[in-house]
């Protein structure tokens, strides 16, 4: 929600009750403070095939929504080229334009949603955009260039403005922008409707006697807050409607822009469709009402914004752990940060001091008991008080974007989240989770987050913000503050409940874990290339068949083999770019692998030897495909810069890859037909993690050891392997 941050600073600091869900299911995003207000009030709603647009004058409030006389304008369209779409698109551009490219939970959101939406892209178009009705219609906004009194008079044109009808609740003290428009489209008439009794119009004003007053006549139970401009000439009606008072904050002057952001809609009409649609006639024909038959005008109290300047606290942003402050500008001296519960209590009181500077951000880490509770906070500068402001709970909102699932992609979501059994047919519906999180059509041609790639058809150039997983491991810090784990990069995507069903599977229940420090650390060597190639030969044997392999019915291993030999073949042969999707893809192989190693429908399981179809050589077949050769798919794994340490679901594949290789070790009978494969082992699990770049508290630290113990408590019991054999 984009919101001018000292009116968000008032609500929260009015007495009133202070909103659960700010923070964890929505968050706010304000635009650089102006001399104006953000006054802009839009609905954009958008999905993979179309949206709609809301262009109004209601604000987001009880009374602007359901009280409160108010005009709104619906912009629906689909993702054909069509007029519609530039307008919902341009819609799109101008709230993309009010949002930083620095990461943020609203950059997060907006990325989330093009990704989603690819009908977005396109090159801007001409600001007026004529329907197949014969009308036209314009996206008219503030900040953008030229004042929006400028864009309106060039849209009338040279045509002769008959009637000029303006309804507006507010207005200059002296009527200039109302003049301003008198002066520019010389009307032969100008018609304010006003409430005679309720009102705020200037009759003092000099050019107050040159209008015609009529009675608004507009029944609603709280205000008429409506904002309408109809200039009608002898073929068109051009009408204005919006956020845009008539004032000068609002509309501009000529050549000059207002101070306020606004956001309106214009449309060409012909002559008499305004006045049928918003039954004007009743304004038109109305008798006037004489200046001094208004009731005097209801000065509105004026909002304190540069005492809410004043009093601002800074942003702040909770994820992972890490409370993230940006403070004000205006604010250096020291001070207290009081961090508030729900309901406004306060948790904890940190001194500035404390943080941790880098820039204008400051850092630090939060006790874990605060991190569930911690919803508001504010700062105090000596006898300064800041006004309250919220904190984003940067993981919750990622985790809590959820897009409906329909069709083919709720039957295929259903497979992870009703209790059904791993069967390999579940690896088609993993495949249509993963292609829904990402339009097939129109891929989104910047890997962000360490998403899912784009096809091959689309280039990848443009890289500003993702890293190679090599460059990632060697610029994030050693450790970063939250411990040993970033947030989940499959949040707010299909795959996340593929990656809450291997959880639970593996013995975990998918909640993201804090650690602590942990100063041990695992010495690992790299590898050449001829051990590369070694590994590799090593797992192609699985391609091989073996006479001595007997397998029970009603077990068909080889239908297993061409699955996996497929999936690794494709990792060797492609060279598209990685993401978080390929992550899950390599988990989602090895826990199938040894889930099925000992099941129902495998009575005998898959033989743990170094048998060609035994799943430990399935397993190496795989981890040799992802990590070894002289191109391993490890090098294309892309990651967003805006991680410092390893996403957690990335944290979860590498541990788990670890582990299976220790049970493989473990479990092998140690024999000579089984030799040959163990010695290799060793050296590819030496080289697994050299090429991982773990930290130490990754390895070893809090995150990991509930991957292993939810490992051991799961598919290790399932192997057999005893408490002091599981690794």
């Amino acid at each position: 929600m984009f919101a001018d941050e000292r009116m968000t600073a008032m609500s929260l600091s009015d007495g009133s009750a202070l909103p659960k869900g700010l923070g964890r299911d929505y968050a706010f995003h304000s635009p650089p403070a102006t001399e104006g207000i953000f006054h802009p009030k839009i609905i954009l709603q958008l999905g993979r095939d179309g949206g709609r647009a809301f262009i109004s004058s209601a604000n987001a409030t009880a009374a602007g929504l359901a009280g409160n006389a108010e005009v709104v304008l619906e912009i629906p369209c689909d993702d054909e080229d069509t007029p519609e779409r530039d307008i919902v698109r341009s819609v799109w551009r101008y709230l993309n334009s009010l949002v930083s490219t620095e990461t943020s939970p609203a950059r997060d959101s907006l990325r989330w949603a093009s990704e989603r939406s690819p009908w977005l892209e396109g090159p801007a178009t001409a600001p007026l955009r004529d329907l197949e009705d014969g009308s036209a219609i314009a996206f008219l906004h503030a900040p953008g260039g030229l004042a929006i009194t400028d864009q309106f008079v060039a849209l009338v044109g040279e045509a002769k403005v008959q009637k000029l009808i303006v309804i507006s609740p507010y207005w200059d003290a002296n009527l200039t922008a109302l003049s301003d428009l008198s002066r520019r489209l010389s009307p032969k008439r100008i018609i304010l409707p006003i409430d005679s009794r309720r009102h705020e119009f200037p009759v003092d004003a000099t050019f107050a006697k040159t209008p015609t007053i009529v009675e608004l006549d507009w029944p609603a139970r709280r205000f008429t807050h409506a904002k309408i401009m109809v200039a009608m000439t002898s073929r068109h009606d051009h009408v204005l409607v919006g956020s845009a008072n008539c004032t000068t904050a609002a509309l501009g002057r000529p050549g000059r822009p207002g101070n306020n952001a606004e956001a309106c809609i214009y449309r060409r009409l012909p002559r008499g469709a305004a006045t049928r649609a918003l039954e004007l006639d009743r304004w038109i024909d109305a008798d006037p009402i004489p200046l001094a038959d208004l009731d005097p005008p209801e000065a509105a109290p004026q909002i304190p914004l540069k005492a809410f300047d004043a009093c601002r606290p800074g942003k702040f942003e909770l994820d992972n752990g890490v409370l993230s402050w940006r403070p004000p500008s205006h604010r250096v001296e020291e001070g207290e940060v009081h961090l508030l519960d729900h309901v406004g209590l306060p948790l904890a009181i940190i001194p500035s001091g404390t943080f941790e500077r880098n820039g204008d951000v400051r850092t630090v880490l939060v006790d874990r008991p605060v991190q569930g509770r911690l919803t508001f906070a504010r700062v105090v500068w000596g006898e300064t008080v800041s006004t309250t402001t919220y904190v984003s709970h940067r993981q919750v909102l990622r985790e809590r974007r959820k897009e409906v699932a329909t069709g083919g992609v709720a039957r295929a979501l259903a497979a992870f989240t009703d209790g059904s059994d791993f069967d390999l047919w579940m690896h088609q519906a993993f495949e249509t989770l993963v292609r829904a999180d990402f339009s097939q059509e129109e891929a989104e041609t910047k890997l962000t987050a360490a998403r899912p790639r784009p096809r091959r058809s689309e280039a990848v150039a443009d890289q500003p913000l993702a890293l190679s997983y090599e460059e990632f491991t060697e610029a994030r810090p050693g450790a970063n503050h939250a411990g040993n784990h970033g947030g989940n990069s499959l949040a707010g995507t299909y795959g996340d409940s593929v990656r809450a069903f291997l959880n639970l599977l593996s013995g975990r229940d998918g909640a993201p874990v804090e650690v602590e420090e942990d100063d041990g650390w695992l010495d690992v060597d790299d590898e050449s290339d001829e051990t590369d190639q070694e590994l590799t030969a090593a797992a192609s044997e699985a391609s091989q068949p073996s006479a001595e392999l007997i397998i029970a019915p009603p077990v068909d291993a080889r239908l297993y083999e061409r699955h996996v030999l497929a999936y690794a073949e494709g990792l060797e042969e492609d060279e598209e770019p990685l993401g978080s999707s390929d992550v899950l893809r390599l988990r989602f192989w090895i826990l199938f692998l040894l889930y099925k190693a000992r099941c129902q429908d495998l009575p005998q399981g898959l033989e743990c030897s170094s048998e060609t179809r035994s799943w430990p050589r399935f397993l190496v077949r795989i981890l040799v495909a992802f990590f070894c050769g002289r191109s391993p798919a490890i090098t294309r794994l892309m990651v967003a810069r805006e991680y410092t340490a390893m996403p957690l679901d990335f944290l979860e594949c590498w541990v788990t890859i670890l582990w299976a290789l220790d049970v493989i070790e473990s479990h092998i009978p140690n024999n000579r037909k089984n030799q040959q494969f163990l010695k290799y082992i060793p050296q590819l699990r030496r080289r697994i993690v050299a090429l991982l770049g773990l930290t130490p508290t990754e390895l070893v630290g809090e995150a990991a050891s509930d991957v292993r113990d939810g490992l051991d408590r799961s598919i290790g019991l399932r192997l057999g392997l005893a408490p002091a054999v599981a690794l």
